[in-house]
């Protein structure tokens, strides 16, 4: 009898920790760690069940411990079980990230090295691997990279202006990333046979990147060098002048670590608002009178509006819409906005359709009779995590 193939799958997030496991390429189980009260709240979500543990402690990096117990006691793993390999997503400004590779002690030095240029984007999946690695010793990890989906990207959509050779030796450029997401998508768009040749792929959720997908091949992206680049996000600021940057950091007396945090961390819708970086909230205020959070909502819809022509531009034409991610998938009203000024693209969404669009299982098309396609998909980082990371171990 053939031996199972166990995939864990590690999705780290500041704030949280999302593991999910697979086995022979079926989802078994989602589990998901976050800080609630000042206390770990822990859930097991195994389909028709769900299972809350709560634990003494705040500290998130113990997560990976806490993982295998919690599926032995609630019986999706039994004690005998075996975890083929485990596949964490990477977002690592470098071109050694390109690619997926197996986690070795070089890999993590690489890892660390990158941490001092760019810490808020690597640290957390860098403590995940190291507590991985000593929970699962004897379990091959896979670094899925995020940016692998944009490797198609010519080089005219790579390069910054600034001097190429220097570029190339400190590997300066938009490497692009919510990859994984967009390449699930793809995958999706394919097997329902209804990929178009011109593609823009818009995954709005807490961090927001507008993609141009042409015969299924990222060709530009929002996101460049760090996932700070592009569209307006719910805590970072997206494009800013650097000269702006500095003058802030100048005037607040900050360090670059301070300043990264400033603009990652408390920008944003955040910064817009004052207030609250939850879209849902945000619609709510303004409807209430709060002309900051009107403004907030309205500079994250016009930047995305913006960033849809510049991909149409990209590719000399547009066939297809897709909206992904929390927000994509479940905001009526931030897509009516979008779609608002879209018309001279060929996008005009059907009002109630459009309402009806929460979550849908099935790929939905929420344009009028008159539109070309505008379609709501729901992602499924984990599942292509999975996928990659078995391919990889077939290898």
């Amino acid at each position: 009898m053939a031996e199972k193939s166990i995939i864990f799958i590690v999705n780290p997030g500041s704030a949280s920790r999302k593991y999910a496991l697979y086995v022979d390429g079926v989802k078994k189980a989602n589990l998901h760690f976050e800080i609630v009260d000042e206390k770990v709240v822990g859930e097991l979500d195994c389909g028709d069940n769900k299972y809350l543990e709560k634990y003494d402690d705040a500290n998130l990096g113990n997560a990976p411990h806490r993982t295998l117990p919690l599926l032995h006691k609630y019986k999706v793993l039994e004690e005998s079980d075996k975890i083929s390999a485990i596949g964490i997503r990477i977002v690592a400004p470098s071109r050694r990230f390109m690619q997926d590779e197996l986690v070795t002690d070089e890999v993590v030095a690489v890892l660390e090295d990158l941490g001092r240029e760019s810490p808020l984007h690597i640290k957390t999946a860098l403590l995940e691997i190291k507590q991985l690695r000593i929970r699962f010793p004897d379990t091959p990890i896979i670094a899925v990279s995020d940016s692998a989906f944009h490797a198609t990207k010519p080089a005219h959509a790579r390069y910054y202006a600034i001097d190429t050779k220097l570029a190339d030796k400190l590997e300066i450029e938009k490497y692009g990333f919510h990859g994984v997401s967009i390449r699930s998508i793809v995958d999706k768009l394919e097997k329902a046979n209804v990929l178009l040749p011109k593609t823009v792929i818009c995954h709005l959720g807490s961090g927001c990147s507008v993609t141009a997908v042409q015969d299924g091949k990222s060709v530009e992206t929002t996101m460049g060098y760090s996932p700070l680049e592009g569209v307006v996000m719910a805590t970072r600021s997206g494009s800013i002048d650097v000269s702006a940057a500095l003058a802030i950091k100048r005037n607040l007396g900050f360090s670059p670590g301070e300043l990264e945090e400033f603009l990652f961390r408390k920008s944003g819708l955040l910064g817009l608002s004052g207030t609250s970086d939850d879209i849902r909230q945000l619609i709510t205020s303004e409807a209430k009178g709060d002309a900051r959070a009107k403004l907030a909502l309205d500079i994250f819809v016009y930047r995305l509006q913006q960033a849809i022509g510049q991909m149409a531009a990209s590719m000399n034409g547009v066939s297809c819409l897709v909206f992904t991610g929390t927000v994509g998938e479940r905001s009526a009203t931030i897509r009516a906005r979008i779609l608002s000024r879209l018309e001279y693209l060929g996008f005009m969404v059907s009002p109630k359709t459009n309402e009806q669009a929460f979550e849908p299982i099935e790929i939905t098309n929420i344009a009028n009779l008159s539109s070309k396609p505008i379609l709501v998909i729901l992602t499924d980082e984990a599942a292509e995590l999975a996928h990659r990371t078995e391919e990889y171990i077939k290898k």
